[in-house]
Parts: structure tokens; sequence; C-alpha cells
């Protein structure tokens, strides 16, 4: 056969599973070159030659780009062998089509509803005494309710802990969180349920809040150590940058009060003498990214009153869900999206890690880039393609948790916006509407773009901008399957580069749980 049949011969075998581009990714560290396999979840390093055969093939539509390759021809189709030898033998670039997706949701939502649900959320209150410049519950977000006035009762409150206890039975264990608004402008029902639920659960509950910290007094940074609380606080790094965003209702900055409470709850922890708990959550908004995250790393640095080792959680400004055109993952399209695409964190981290060694307090927590490992780490493997795919990162809708509002709807989690409730606390869930929108209807739909991704074994995509108010909308989520594309691939090279350089410093993620 002429090189050019030999070529048309192999396209045509690798389309008989669909569009090439779903069945795999290439990528590349400093010093080597591999191939991710879809459908096996199997990584293999490879020849240079090899590497750009493969490229070609999962990044075009079109046989001609491979005949284009600027390659001779011996080394054309001596790549081709190994690749076919390689589809033999390992079974690689095989995937099979995305029929449906499946999971706990679908093979045991009853169970998990009515026996193991393991966190409710309570909205103690929608007051804020801030106005975050770019809160969700500004006017400028219409799928987040806005700014409110109204608490949650003690009656809602309590209804939502019992049932928690009625349907935990088989949970290996439960957690209550506390959101808002600002949770500790409704401190008294803080109390009265953190009390009331270790009473109900004898002592077996774990807390956790996410604070702006400006009301924390020494009475509730005392109440919040004593009973173990996880807290998140609300800090955007130094004051000059903090204050442009995060103010009070009066306009004034808020950064002094949030390190005022800060100090406090450390000074609680010590009294305690608690294993710290306390992390903070950083936005930072344009422009001018990579001054600021160096100013907000100078202050972690410097900032003598902040532990070391302290959790940090770093993010740019969430924009809210907005209509995105679909592009088919490593098609051009896609890349010239991407080309002009630009997270300006992760560019920063890149450059900074290589060019500092680690710290103990940094913008990037080992928690957060340990997740990012421990996905490509325990990512499924099989000798032949996985026959059924997962419903990516989706939780059983309302197992893990359950968003209680001030009125008692419950709601998928806190992040999810103005969707239909999965049921409220008088009457309990609604598990067909569960079933149907958030199951049957939801793998309907992610399986025409899940379907055509290279990731669909890797992904840790939830509910989040996959809904609103009236069901499905699918438009809201194509940024975030590829900013998730983009996620993963980065991973993967950083996974392989300490796999080349330090591979012992991985035997860690066989151990780590991350939820």
């Amino acid at each position: 056969m002429s090189t050019e049949e030999v070529v048309v011969k192999f396209y045509d075998a690798i389309c008989e599973y669909g569009r090439p581009g779903r069945l795999g990714k290439t990528f590349q560290t400093k010093n080597n070159y591999y191939f991710l396999d879809a459908g096996t979840g199997k990584v293999a390093q490879i020849r240079k030659s090899v590497y750009d055969i493969l490229t070609t093939l999962l990044e075009s539509d079109d046989v001609t780009e491979l005949l284009q390759l600027s390659m001779d021809s011996n080394e054309l189709i001596q790549g081709i062998e190994e690749i076919q030898e390689a589809i033999k033998t390992e079974h690689i670039l095989s995937a099979n089509i995305v029929e449906t997706l499946t999971g706990e949701a679908v093979t045991d939502l009853d169970e998990a509803l009515d026996y193991r649900v393991q966190n409710v959320t309570l909205e103690v209150t929608e007051k804020c005494n801030l106005r975050c410049k770019y809160c969700i519950y500004n006017p400028s977000h219409p799928e987040y309710r806005e700014f409110g006035h109204k608490d949650m009762d003690w009656e809602t409150a309590k209804k939502a802990i019992d049932f928690l206890k009625l349907h935990s039975d088989k949970a290996e264990e439960t957690h209550i969180g506390f959101y808002g608004g600002e949770p500790l402008m409704n401190f008294p029902l803080i109390k009265q349920a953190t009390e009331y639920a270790l009473n109900v659960f004898d002592g077996k509950m774990t807390f956790a809040m996410t604070t702006n910290a400006t009301l924390v007094s020494d009475e509730i940074a005392d109440f919040l150590m004593c009973h173990d609380f996880n807290i998140i606080v609300s800090l955007d790094g130094p004051e000059e940058l903090h204050d442009a965003n995060r103010i009070m209702v009066d306009g004034k900055g808020s950064y002094a009060k949030t390190v005022q409470g800060v100090k406090k709850l450390l000074e609680a922890e010590k009294r305690w003498k608690k294993e710290s708990k306390i992390s903070f959550n950083m936005v930072v908004s344009g422009p001018d990214y990579e001054n600021k995250y160096n100013r907000i790393q100078e202050f972690l640095d410097n900032a003598e009153w902040i532990p070391d080792n302290i959790g940090v959680l770093t993010s740019s400004v969430d924009r809210g869900p907005e209509d995105s055109e679909y592009y088919l993952p490593q098609s051009k399209e896609e890349f010239r999206y991407v080309k002009s695409a630009y997270d300006p964190l992760d560019d920063w981290e890149n450059r900074y890690r290589e060019t500092h060694s680690e710290r103990e307090k940094s913008l990037f927590s080992d928690s957060v880039i340990d997740k990012g490992l421990a996905i490509i780490h325990k990512r499924l493997l099989s000798e032949k393609p996985v026959k059924n795919y997962g419903m990516n990162g989706c939780c059983v809708p309302g197992e893990r948790r359950i968003y209680v509002t001030i009125s008692g709807e419950f709601l998928l989690c806190e992040k999810v916006g103005n969707i239909p409730s999965i049921g409220n606390v008088n009457d309990g869930f609604y598990k067909e509407r569960i079933r149907e929108l958030y199951v049957d209807a939801f793998i309907n739909e992610a399986k025409k773009y899940c379907g055509e991704c290279w990731a669909v074994n890797l992904c840790s995509m939830c509910y989040v901008n996959c809904f609103d108010q009236n069901g499905t909308h699918f438009a809201y989520r194509h940024n975030s399957c590829r900013s998730e594309r983009i996620y993963l691939e980065n991973n993967l090279v950083r996974y392989h580069t300490i796999l080349e350089e330090n591979p012992e410093r991985l035997m860690e993620y066989n151990q780590k749980v991350f939820k």
C-alpha cells in the first residue's frame, strides 16, 4: 500500500469509535511526551514522532492533516504501526461510545435519600453587614436571590436537623453548615441549632461556617472553638486589596474588622488548645492579576499573625452563569477559544512554582494542589475500555448535602442558585422530581457532551451551572467544561513531571482522601 493508503486506512479504523478527539489526550512535560487513553485511563510515554501523529489525529477532523505532517513517509508509517500495535495489545484508542451515564443516583437513589444523608447547610439569614462588589446576591446576578432581610426561624432549623437525623442512619458521618448572608447576624440560631444537634446526635456531629469575621466577639470565638467549627473566613489579602471590594453597607472597608475577628478566633483556638480549622477564601478581581497575586503572597509571607500552613483557597471573581457556545473538545474552535481565554491564577502559579521553593504560607494550599494530582493518581484504570461512564463529579442529589433556605426549601447546595428545589422541611424530598430532573434529564443532556470529551472519566464537574429555574440549561456549563479540561491537562503535566523527578512523593496519594 502507498503511504496515503496506510494513513487513510488507519484514520478510518480509528473513526469507527467516533470522533478521534474523544479517544485520548496528548501532553508533554519538559522532558517527555505522553498519551492518555480515554477508554482505559492508561498513560504511555511516547516518541516525538508518535506524539505528533497522535496529536494531529486527535485534534483534526480531516485525514489530510496526517498526510501533511512534516516527517518522511517511513517515519510516519513506523509511527502508525507502533500505534496500531498498541491498539491490539493495550486496547487504546478504542473507547466505547457513551450511550448513558450511571452512578449511585441511578442505581441507589432511594437508599441514599432514605438513609445516607450526610449534611444540611442552613441559610440562617439573608442579611449581611457587607456589600461586597462581586457578591452573587447583587442585582447583577439575577440567577440568585437579592440581598434580603429575613432570618431562618428556630422551627425551620429544628425541622431540618430532625430531617437529617431521620435520614442518616447509614451515613458514615454527619455535618451541619451555617451560611448566609453573614451567618453571624443570626448567631443565636447558630448557637441553638448547634446545641440541639449535639443532643439529637449524641455529640457525633461536626460543624462548619463561612463568615466575613467582622462580627466575631470573644464569646462567639469561644463558642465556635469549643464546638470544633471548621471556619472559612473571606479575606482578600492586604488591606488595600481587601477593601477595594469587601465594603460595609456604608461604603467603608471591612479589613480591620475582619482581621480583628480572625485574631479573636486564633486566640480562642489557643485557649481551647484546638487543632487549627480556620482557612481563608481569597477572591481576586482584575485587572493586573499578577501584581495582585504577588502582593497577596507578600502579605501572607509577612503577616506574622497568620499561622503557618493555614489553608488558602484563591479564585478570581465568579461572574455567575452565562450562556456560552459549545465547541467540540480538541476542535480548532475550542483551541481558538482556549488561546484567547486566560486563567491568571494558573498562569501565575506555574511561573511562581518554577522560581520559588515550597512555602509554609502560600496562595496555593497543599490540599488544593493535592486534589488535582489525586484525580490523576486515582483515575480509573482498566485493561480494556470501560463499558460504563459515571456522572462526572455529581453527588447523589440530597445525599452529600442539602442546602436549606430560610423558608425551609431544599436545594442541592449553596452554589446552584435559583433552580428547582428537591424538597422542603415539611414534605421531605421530592423524589420523583429528583429522579426526573436531576438524574434522567441531566443524563440525557450531559451524554451529548460527555460522549465527545476525552476527559469523561477524569471529570469532576457537578450540577453547578447545569440548570436554571426551569430545568436543564447546559449552555451555562460549556465554559466550565473547557476550564475543567485545561485544569486536567495541567494536572497531567504536573503529575508526570513529579513522576519523572520525585516518584516517591506520589505514594502519599494512596492514602489521602479528598471530598
